[in-house]
């Protein structure tokens, strides 16, 4: 009986499918990682994407990413969803931004809605609130790719530098914007509205300029300060972020700067009990004994919890009477707030959005809803147009009430879980970078308790990379830990 010969076209094809498949995946990967960095530094650009045709190209590319991502997945037949429990809160905020805009039964509304509108919904604006639940839907889709992308600890290091090197140029536009813009010029510095004296930098405002500072300066001292770069490559960050301070400074923003000296406090605490800690080990804490001490003692720790709390504190009741329509023509004092009757603080829109959380305490008034709400809670003059509570906490409780709170919360509390891994990581590089964006996200966190920075897409996209700089898997750490 003679053997039946194999045929190789079969096998030649099926062979070569698999490979083609693969092969085009990988690409699309690269490709796709390639893209969300570009969305990093695109969306940063254009006043930090506040116009509403620069959000929609936002969302088109993000929901065309995520379209070529699927088609990725069908491709090589795996599904990956990296850092589920992350995402998770992130998933339920957007489908209850956009449960506010269903039309439900009046049986079914909670208890203690103050506002009802003709259609029945949770949101007193359905437009605006569809508007902002598509924009929170973006931003989760690009955490989310972003995430599972950031595969490798080379990419990695690309999204640090990226975040690294949009502040500094956005630190170096701001400086040259303010040497270079005549008061005389009609028009704009580059951009058409970037008028004299209006903002630093590319923003409009100068807060967000201080919030685009505070998270690269948070990167750029944790790799410093966590031991993450090669000796002769410190003088060079060190000098960058010194660069970034100095913007910031000249913007304008104490908010900013209470940011900024939070972060330092922070790292200095972290960092030194790292260094404190790997010393005694090595050596037995014999030869430094102020180590040994250090590294157990408890009050030195309180002090400085003590510090940065009264560092908080003292930030908020500064900030407080900043008058927001003349914070940069008049200097006027705390004390003379009743000679100015047209302006508005800080202190009686915080005092007006608790009148309207209140009032709608469970879900809000809808996402996007806020300046249409406190008209009916001003207590100042209302010749101020209010669009945001200028506190980031209050406005998310004035939009969505407790479900909000609570799911955001959820996602705090996720972060911090799944930063203990990366903190520990034996990867020098990914600690000091973990270190890096916790500091910066604890001051981003301090600087909106008085503004509202995280709800500018531009300033929201580089925070998402924080996240996935912090929060990344063990896929990002090198197997055998090298010196930068």
């Amino acid at each position: 009986m003679g053997m039946r010969p194999y045929n190789t076209s079969i096998v030649t094809e099926m062979s070569f499918k698999p490979s083609l498949a693969s092969r085009s995946a990988r690409i699309i990967d690269r490709v796709l990682f390639v893209c969300l960095l570009a969305v990093i530094v695109l969306t940063a650009i254009p006043y930090g994407t506040v116009d509403a045709w620069w959000e929609a190209l936002f969302e088109c590319i993000v929901f065309a990413l995520t379209a070529v991502w699927v088609f990725e997945v069908v491709l090589v037949g795996n599904w990956q969803v990296k850092r589920l429990s992350v995402l998770l809160p992130l998933i339920l905020i957007t489908a209850f931004a956009f449960l506010q805009t269903v039309e439900w039964p009046v049986t079914l509304l909670p208890a203690g809605i103050g506002r009802l509108t003709a259609q029945h919904t949770l949101s007193i604006d359905r437009y605006q609130t569809y508007l902002t639940a598509r924009k929170i839907l973006a931003l989760t889709l690009f955490l989310g790719l972003l995430l599972l992308h950031t595969s490798s600890p080379k990419r990695l290091r690309w999204l640090v530098r990226v975040v690294i090197g949009l502040g500094l140029a956005s630190a170096l536009f701001g400086v040259l914007r303010q040497w270079l813009q005549s008061p005389d010029s009609p028009g704009g510095f580059v951009l058409p509205f970037l008028f004299y004296g209006m903002g630093y930098g590319q923003f409009i405002s100068p807060n967000a300029f201080a919030y685009m500072m505070e998270m690269p300066f948070g990167i750029l001292l944790g790799l410093v300060l966590g031991g993450g770069l090669r000796r002769e490559r410190v003088p060079i960050y060190v000098a960058i972020a010194m660069f970034v301070w100095t913007a910031l400074v000249l913007s304008n923003s104490r908010g900013g700067i209470v940011s900024l000296t939070v972060q330092a406090v922070f790292l200095l605490f972290v960092s030194l009990n790292w260094y404190s800690a790997r010393v005694v080990s090595r050596e037995g804490g014999g030869k430094h004994k102020w180590l040994n001490r250090l590294h157990a003692s408890l009050p030195v720790r309180v002090l400085l919890v003590i510090l940065i709390v009264g560092t908080l504190m003292a930030a908020v009741l500064w900030m407080g009477g900043d008058k927001l329509s003349v914070k940069l023509a008049q200097r006027a004092s705390v004390s003379n707030q009743d000679t100015f009757p047209d302006s508005t603080t800080r202190e009686e829109i915080w005092r007006s959005s608790w009148k309207l959380i209140k009032q709608n305490p469970w879900t809000g008034v809808g996402f996007g809803a806020y300046f249409l709400a406190i008209p009916e809670y001003e207590i100042s003059t209302g010749r101020v147009k209010l669009e945001q509570a200028h506190n980031d906490y209050l406005d998310l409780a004035a939009n969505g009430g407790v479900v909000a709170v609570g799911l955001a919360g959820w996602f705090l509390a996720m972060i911090a879980w799944r930063a203990r891994y990366s903190l520990r990581s034996r990867d020098t590089y990914r600690r000091a970078a973990g270190l890096g964006a916790a500091a910066a996200i604890v001051g981003v966190g301090v600087h909106s308790r008085v503004d509202f920075g995280l709800q500018l897409t531009g300033i929201a996209v580089v925070f998402a990379a924080l996240v996935v700089i912090l929060v990344a898997d063990s896929r990002v750490e090198r197997q055998v830990e090298r010196k930068r």
